[in-house]
């Protein structure tokens, strides 16, 4: 048998690649995939929030002099932010609906009481808080430069609605929580049923489709639960992280999202016949979750459609949700939109399993008939 040389070798090598769509497919296509999510992502990055601060202005001004409004006029003019109007009364209310993502609070006789600005933040957005005090300042320190009176030079005085004492790692910690249990729920079911797609236990109980789902569903979500006292244990008493709401609501939230993950394996493995395939989808599904939930980037600054899309993914309401309990304080009850989107999500995962399930029986049926 004569050897091949080695130019000969290198020849073979580039002949099978050409042939093999796979390989072609990843060299050309592939690069241009990755090139477009992570141009995207760094523009998003480097897009500025959109905040809106709600004005309580209770300060008439002294004679000709009103710095308040000057100050206001000064915010105005400052890129992608709106000012509104807003009462005292109103100010909880508005930063807990997200209405509005700061108040900035004039008092009576503001000048005479050494012009003190009262800066009342969301405060559960670090990166937008700082925006915004940002602006403030820039606001004030426009108006001080330009005012002949150099000594009526307001100060500030920064507080937060929720957030008061917490860490960064407090602020942000919650996102990991989130898309660890739901991404290792999904993990667990996906590879377990499609061991089991080649024994007889699958093709009996895939006979009834309903049922199946149903029941790799529930069995294989309590593999899923384990993960959730493991998860809040490392971050109360390992990491020494706080949790300002109801432990009891916290942990009912991490259950529903470990479900929601569950139930989106099961559906993954019941449209996928081969290994290759099943991580392949899975890979997608946890690339979605990380660029498109609100993980990293805000929501609020993506475009309208990509947006549409967000809202599709359970990762966007599960990090609202345990926002809004871990960092907020809020009940259930206050994340109930955010629960019944988690909700709908599972069903409508749900029915799709059992689609795909009936639709591999009638594959198998088919197949069988033929022979």
């Amino acid at each position: 048998m004569k050897n091949n040389s080695f130019l000969e070798m290198i020849v073979d090598v580039l002949k099978n690649g050409f042939k093999d769509r796979q390989t072609l497919g990843k060299a050309i296509i592939l690069p241009v995939i990755i090139l477009i999510i992570m141009g995207y992502m760094v523009i998003m990055v480097g897009t500025a929030d959109h905040i809106t601060i709600g004005i309580v202005k209770e300060d008439n001004g002294m004679g000709n002099i009103n710095t308040s409004t000057s100050i206001i006029e000064k915010l105005k003019e400052q890129e992608n932010i709106t000012v509104v109007d807003i009462s005292q009364n109103d100010v909880n209310n508005a930063l807990k609906n997200r209405t509005i993502d700061a108040a900035v609070i004039f008092p009576t006789n503001f000048i005479q009481k050494n012009a003190k600005v009262s800066l009342v933040l969301e405060g559960t957005d670090q990166s937008k808080s700082l925006l915004i005090t940002k602006a403030v300042t820039t606001a004030i320190t426009q108006v001080a430069a330009s005012s002949a009176n150099s000594t009526q030079s307001p100060t500030i005085n920064v507080t937060s609605l929720y957030g008061n004492g917490l860490s960064f790692a407090n602020l942000f910690m919650f996102r990991f929580m989130t898309f660890i249990v739901l991404i290792l729920s999904t993990a667990i079911a996906l590879p377990n049923i499609l061991r089991c797609k080649s024994t007889k236990m699958f093709k009996r109980m895939s006979a009834s489709p309903i049922k199946a789902a149903l029941a790799y569903t529930l069995g294989l979500s309590i593999f899923g639960f384990i993960t959730v006292p493991i998860v809040l244990a490392y971050i109360i008493y390992i990491m020494g992280l706080a949790i300002v709401g109801d432990i009891g609501d916290t942990i009912l939230l991490m259950l529903l999202v470990s479900l929601v993950g569950t139930v989106i394996g099961v559906f993954a493995s019941t449209i996928t016949h081969t290994k290759k395939q099943a991580f392949g989808l899975f890979g997608i599904i946890v690339v979605l979750q990380v660029i498109f939930s609100g993980l990293f980037i805000p929501v609020t600054r993506f475009d309208y459609y990509t947006q549409l899309l967000s809202y599709c993914l359970p990762l966007t309401y599960g990090l609202d949700a345990m926002k809004s309990v871990i960092i907020r304080g809020f009940s259930l009850g206050d994340v109930r939109m955010d629960l019944i989107a988690l909700v709908t999500i599972f069903f409508v995962a749900l029915v799709l399993s059992m689609i795909g399930l009936k639709a591999g029986q009638n594959q198998r049926r088919k197949i069988r008939d033929s022979r």
